[in-house]
This record gives C-alpha cells, structure tokens and sequence, in this order.
C-alpha cells in the first residue's frame, strides 16, 4: 500500500521504518517548523530514508549497552508538502500531539480523498476535526497507542524499544468499521486483532488511552522528586515509571481515576476494561500473566525522566484527555472528583487553566447533543436535522 506518515518525531519515524520494511511505499511529512526534530528530518531528506535501531529484534526489551544492529529502509518522499505527501496514498497516519488537530485539519483535511483511510494516533475524538474540514469520505480511525516505543537517538536514525502485540482502534463512522478494519489490519501485525476487540466508536478509544491514567498520574506524583533532584541533586533525575508509579500514593490514584473512566465507558454502552487490563491485552501475547507484573516488568527498562513538569505528558494528556473525560462525565451526569482534583492540581502548578484549553464535547461541537445524539452521531456521522438548528455539529458529506 501507499502510506503517509504525518510526523517525524519518535512515532511516526519508527511507523515509517516499520511499514517500508513490511514493503509498504512510504511518504513521511513534517508539519512543524523549527520546533523539534527538525535536523532529524533534514538528515532524513538528505540520506532519502531512515536508519534504524530495531531492538525489539533481540527481545522484548534490550537498553542501550546491547543495541541491534542499525539498518536502513528509503523512503519514497520526506517533505513538508501537504498536498504532494497525501495525493493518492491509500492511507494517511497522523502521530502529532493531540493539541495541534484542529489547526492540522485545517492545512490538511482539503486534500483526503473518498475512501482513504485517515488514522489518529492517538485520537482524543480528534477525528471530527478533520471531518468537519473535509469536502470527502474518507475513513477515520483512532488509536489509542503508538504500535511501538520508540525515541530518536540521533538525526536519520530512530531506536524503537518495544512493540505492542494488539492495538485496537476505531472508525467515525462507526458504520465503516469493516472497511476500515479491512485496510489497517494489513498495515502492521498489531492492527491484526479480532472484531470482537475493535472499539465501539471513537471515545471507548479515547478513554481507553493509557496516557489519561499512567502520565497523568505518573507525572503528579513525581512532581516534588523532580523539584527535589533539581535543588539538591542537579544532576540527577528520577524515573517516572520507576519511581513515581512504585509508589502507593499512585496506585491509589490510579485506582480511582480507573473507576471514574469506566463508570463513563459503562454509561456510553463501551467495555469498562480496567487500565492493566488494557495493558496486558496491548503490550503481551500471553494474556494469561498478571497484569501488575507485566506493568511492573516494563518499569525496570524504562527511560528515566521527564526531567521536567511542564511537557507533553501534562500539557497533552491533561487538557485533551483528562479534560474530554471530566466532559463526558458531565454529560452523563457521573461525579469525577479523582479527574476534577487532578486537571486542578496539574493546572495549579503550571498555573494554566486546562479546562479552558481542553478538549470539551463544546469545543468538538457536540456540547448541545443528548446521549442518545451523541452516540448516534459517533455510529454514522449524522444526527437529526432539527439539532443543527442549534449546534455547529457538521452533517454528513
């Protein structure tokens, strides 16, 4: 297949790798400009393609002492151009930061065409972005995870650290799950995952997204280490996952931010799969383990940091994932003081307001829709006509 990668940062460089390995023709573009990766992309242009160091070919884990061998895959266009990445691909991925969708679908959307397939990774409900953009049909599709963990160790060349088994993902309109489904299992074997474990519609995705609960609260529980190590141990750092989320503090947290998520997921008629529950069906093939053993087995090999609050993993995951879920709730009438206390606290400490510049069902546009419009709006993109006399949710195409 032709496939477009928009992103050239950790994700989208490892998904480029993996895909032209698999055979697929490949088209990567950046959106950004001067903001990050840029002499990544530039030592990209120049050697057209990406070098990789695919250490999940030696185990599930291996850290940097024992690096595979670094091997390179061409690619069939590196650009910045919207129009000549996505013209006559058959299916466009987007891995940016979930704060950038609207202002993307924007510059991007006018030129997907009927039937390609459009995937968010994640999504956040990001899809009705685009849609709203789009003269066309297209297929949307949202995951909730990157099929890989990966980082750019250096310009052209990414290392990609582990692989998950599953990713599941949804389609607006849920109605062309089959046709979506058709397509993306045949991008990359964790996309192969049977019908029954395909998301109902976009927010199962959305909520079912491991960043709401382990960044979130990883990052919460981290913040006075973090401002400890940089007052009396400046060059030290401590490790989210490692530390963090060892503590009994977290788990507690976690456990009640759980609850909130699938009394929503339960309201909205999706699956209330506990987090390591989803996790242990994401990252392993043997479904029989501990979920907690599994989660404490990655710990060991993860990265240290982030060295610092104020980063994706707060002013991402908060605004556009705790937020879209304090929406929900709202909406459905379920309390969420664990996701009210927390958007608060993080918002407190970078002193932003994140309700304000979160993802809402008011600023997706569907504020005015009840829950039955709602889900019936997810299913086929349309709801009744005498409601868009009164909400900016655009119709069908």
């Amino acid at each position: 297949m032709k496939i477009t990668i928009i992103g050239a940062g950790n994700a989208g460089s490892a998904c480029a790798f993996m895909a032209a390995e698999a055979g697929h023709k490949v088209r990567l573009l950046k959106t950004s400009n001067r903001i990050t990766h840029d002499d990544h992309f530039e030592a990209m242009v120049k050697n057209r393609g990406i070098y990789c160091i695919d250490n999940t070919k030696k185990g599930h884990f291996t850290d940097s002492a024992d690096d595979a061998e670094k091997t390179f895959q061409p690619l069939e266009l590196i650009t910045r151009d919207p129009k000549e990445a996505i013209e006559g691909t058959d299916v466009i991925m987007i891995f940016i930061q979930t704060t950038y969708h609207p202002a993307l679908a924007e510059r991007i959307a006018k030129y997907f065409t009927d039937d390609q397939l459009v995937i968010l990774v994640p999504g956040y409900a990001g899809s009705i972005f685009y849609n709203k953009c789009c003269d066309n049909n297209p297929i949307f599709a949202e995951g909730e995870s990157t099929p890989n963990d990966a980082r750019v160790v250096e310009p052209g060349t990414v290392k990609v650290l582990f692989k998950n088994a599953r990713n599941s993902l949804s389609f607006f309109p849920a109605t062309r799950t089959a046709e979506g489904m058709a397509v993306a299992s045949r991008l990359f074997p964790a996309y192969n995952i049977e019908k029954s474990k395909v998301r109902k519609n976009i927010f199962e995705s959305a909520l079912h997204n491991p960043n709401i609960i382990v960044h979130t609260i990883g990052q919460y529980v981290m913040y006075p280490m973090l401002e400890y190590c940089a007052k009396h141990h400046p060059d030290e750092v401590p490790y989210m996952y490692r530390d963090a989320l060892s503590t009994d503090m977290a788990w507690l947290m976690i456990d009640k931010l759980d609850a909130e998520k699938m009394a929503v997921l339960n309201a909205l008629g999706c699956e209330p799969i506990p987090y390591l529950e989803a996790c242990l069906f994401r990252n392993e093939e043997d479904l029989n383990q501990d979920p907690r053993e599994v989660f404490e087995s990655y710990k060991i090999s993860s990265p240290p940091g982030p060295y610092s609050f104020d980063n994706r993993y707060v002013t991402e995951d908060v605004p556009m994932g705790l937020v879209l879920l304090s929406s929900l709730g709202e909406k459905l009438g379920i309390n969420m003081p664990e996701c009210n206390r927390l958007i608060e606290m993080c918002g407190g400490i970078l002193e932003r307001d994140f309700y304000e510049e979160g993802r809402t069902l008011a600023s997706l546009g569907l504020d005015e829709l009840t829950r039955e419009e709602l889900l019936h709006f997810v299913e086929i993109k349309k709801v009744g006509n005498d409601h868009f006399n009164r909400s900016s949710v655009s119709t069908e195409h």
